[in-house]
């Protein structure tokens, strides 16, 4: 079908970060109607962009007024589609909160993993109320971890770093290398050649915080398979990461750091009894424009 026709906004917005160009950037295309929504067109989107996401929103318009607002959501990365995205979730929220809803407090998306939420929440600890911050909580489900007896032939990129232990996502199947300091996380320089050749679509390697640093956990994600050798911050790990270091530490919260050379700050709650993961962050717009092509 022809796109084009119709100027499409859009927006990058760097999501779980406090300053612009940290954090991981997104950009949100908020199209018209579902007749926009061209498989071929958004992929060819997404790869222009050469973001780690893209995300498009479409507004349901079939329910009640008096209920959120509904958007259908999709996510691709520049070489596919995927089928959860915490980033451009909270990238999305943060557009429509800010661009498009700013009365609502809270939106629903409709996903390829159900339904997900978004809220204004106060910032964690009052950090950054004075400064009338929008921090925003996602509701994503929880996903199993699962014991894995196989070490991944990584040794280059692990140099030596002892592995404490491997799991893996039950969801994926990315496996979860877990060092034993947070200094060894962020030292990591990955091959990405032999991360390539793994049978997973990607690796986290995470590691304890150092003390006193406010944090629980360190992580860094490499993910060649699906376009980009790093992703800067992604909030869709820690459905798995949250339970896992939440069992390790004995804790129901816990802040994440993901140590990518961007940066970004993640508060994690467990919600057990629904299996559900609270994932809040700060957000900050980098640029917005219209689509022409």
């Amino acid at each position: 079908m022809e796109m084009g026709k119709k100027a499409i906004r859009y927006a990058v917005v760097d999501a779980f970060a406090t300053e612009p160009f940290k954090g991981n950037p997104a950009a949100v295309c908020l199209l018209e109607d579902d007749n926009a929504a061209d498989e071929r067109w958004m992929q060819s989107v997404a790869t222009e962009f050469n973001l780690s996401e893209t995300a498009f929103l479409v507004r349901d318009f079939s329910r009640r007024a008096s209920a959120a607002p509904l958007f259908h959501l999709r996510w691709f990365t520049p070489v596919t589609e995927v089928d959860l995205c915490g980033h451009a979730t909270l990238a999305s929220a943060h557009f429509l909160f800010t661009a498009v809803l700013p009365e609502h407090g809270m939106i629903e998306f409709m996903t390829k993993s159900g339904i997900l939420t978004a809220k204004k929440v106060p910032p964690p600890g009052g950090a950054g109320e004075a400064h009338g911050k929008l921090f925003i909580e996602l509701n994503f489900p929880m996903i199993d971890f699962l014991g894995c007896n196989e070490m991944p032939s990584i040794p280059e990129t692990l140099n030596g770093a002892p592995v404490v232990s491997v799991h893996k996502s039950a969801a994926d199947g990315d496996l979860i290398v877990e060092l034993s300091s947070a200094q060894e996380v962020a030292d990591i320089l990955p091959n990405i050649d032999e991360i390539k050749k793994l049978s997973c679509g990607g690796i986290m390697v995470t590691g304890p915080a150092p003390a006193g640093s406010g944090y629980d956990f360190f992580t860094r994600l490499f993910c060649p398979k699906f376009g980009m050798d790093e992703d800067p911050v992604t909030g869709s790990i820690h459905c798995v990461l949250g339970p896992y270091w939440g069992r390790k530490l004995g804790k129901q919260k816990l802040t994440a750091f993901q140590a990518s050379p961007r940066g970004g700050t993640l508060y994690l709650e467990l919600d057990d009894a629904n299996r559900r993961v609270k994932i809040q962050g700060e957000t900050v717009t980098a640029m917005t424009g219209t689509l022409l092509a």
